[in-house]
Parts: structure tokens; sequence; C-alpha cells
């Protein structure tokens, strides 16, 4: 028997993104967690003491074969008042005889009942997070050396690695960006006068990804010094951002 929680709970959590193209505006997701067929059934026996699970799973599965034959006939399917499944052709048909024609690809689709529409809008639910849409840097390597977060060597190559990295769009680009002082806990804090920031230059990076960089290390690094490294992208795939994003290491890395 699956184990799951039985217990019957009303509220659940949902993760808030910044909008990319509205200031103090998110955008909630539920994630998304599935419940099988078989942790129905065991739901199923839980909440109904004394009733026989296999003949349950036995009707499920002439229902849904029923469901499936009656839909490939063309009928939309009333699905216990939950959602009404129907079919659709993939694309539409272009020639100068129509009624000659056949239309082959279809398919399915999903119509939610009106009232479980209306009961889902009065739900309430928790927040778990906030998402950081920004470039995330987890790992600063030597490529030559393989060590991470060893410090890179003037005038050689560094390799990043992390999430959302992608640089799309002319305003995306990479930094090295100066120690300015510590705070009380003596830990390193970034430059934020960003004049002072030293620009990669764009045909300097050799590979760019969204999980992986690998550039050329700018020539004006002093050596023996810590410099934080910021990437920022401007686009997210085709769409340009309205503000560009800034990711910064948590750290910064040794130039030796």
């Amino acid at each position: 028997m699956t184990n799951i929680n039985t217990q019957r709970k009303t509220n659940f959590a949902v993760t808030l993104t910044p909008c990319k193209f509205k200031d103090n505006t998110y955008i909630a997701r539920v994630p998304r967690r599935t419940v099988t067929t078989d942790q129905l059934l065991d739901l199923v026996s839980a909440h109904n003491q004394g009733i026989d699970r296999f003949q349950v799973e036995h009707a499920m599965e002439l229902l849904k074969k029923e469901i499936l034959e009656q839909a490939e006939l063309g009928f939309a399917v009333d699905i216990m008042e939950i959602c009404k499944l129907y079919v659709a052709p993939v694309s539409s048909v272009t020639t100068l005889t129509p009624e000659s024609e056949s239309v082959t690809g279809f398919e399915a689709r999903f119509a939610v009942n009106e009232k479980l529409r209306n009961s889902l809008l009065n739900l309430s639910a928790t927040v778990t997070a906030v998402t950081d849409p920004a470039p995330q840097i987890s790992q600063i390597v030597d490529p030559a050396v393989g060590m991470p977060d060893a410090g890179l060597r003037a005038t050689f190559s560094a390799r990043i690695r992390g999430h959302k990295l992608k640089l799309v769009g002319e305003k995306s680009c990479i930094f090295f960006v100066p120690v300015a002082g510590q705070d009380k806990e003596g830990n390193d804090l970034p430059e934020k006068d960003e004049s002072s920031w030293i620009k990669v230059q764009d045909d300097y990076v050799t590979k760019n990804s969204d999980r992986m960089l690998e550039f050329h290390i700018p020539r004006t690094l002093e050596p023996a010094s810590k410099y934080f490294i910021a990437v920022r992208v401007a686009a997210r795939g085709e769409t340009e951002l309205k503000k560009p994003l800034t990711g910064l290491s948590k750290i910064p890395v040794m130039i030796n």
C-alpha cells in the first residue's frame, strides 16, 4: 500500500516569482504534485472503511476504457462532472476545395466544470518562497585547474556555473566587481559604484549557456586582488526584460 497522508487539507502552498514586465508584481505558481491512480485508490479505501479496493480499481479501469473509446469516436465526454474531455484538430485546413479534404491530426482538450472553477476561486494558499529571477552563481573555476573557488590566474580563463546565466540581449554582460571593504563580521563587501566594475568584453566569452559561462579574464584586473563576479542579463529567450537582472557571486575570488 502506498504511504500517503490521508488527512484532508484545504490549504496548500504557492511560490512567487517577480514579474519581468511590471514592478512590485509577482506571478503565483502552484508546485505540481501528482496524485497517482494507486494513491487515489488508497485514499478511497482510507475514507470509506470496508469498501473493496480491488472492485473500485476494476471499475476505474472499465470507466477509463469507455472514456477513451468514446473520445476516439469524437464524442465530448463529461468526466464525473469534473471536466469535459473533447477532441479538436491540431491545425487548420487550407485548400480551395475543403469539402473534398479529410482532416488528420487531433488533440485532447479539457473544459473545467463551472462548479469546480468557482470552488477553486475561493481557495487560499500560503507562500512557501519568493524565487529570485536574477542569475545565480554557484561555482567559480579555473578550467585548467578544475578546483572550484581556488582562485583565478590573471590573463587566463574562468568558468562559472549556476542558473539563469545565459547572456541574451545587448546589455547582458559579465563584470569583475572590486571589494569595497568588510562588514562587522569580517565579510567582504562588493563595490556599489558600477563605474569601477571591470567589464568582460563580449568577444571574450567562449561558452554561453543557462548553466555555464566560460570567458577570458580581462587584462586590467590587479593581481593579488579579490573580485566578486557579476552576471547581468537583459533578456530571457527572445523576451527583452524591462530592467536587466544582475546576479553576484556570494564570495569574491582571488586573482593570482
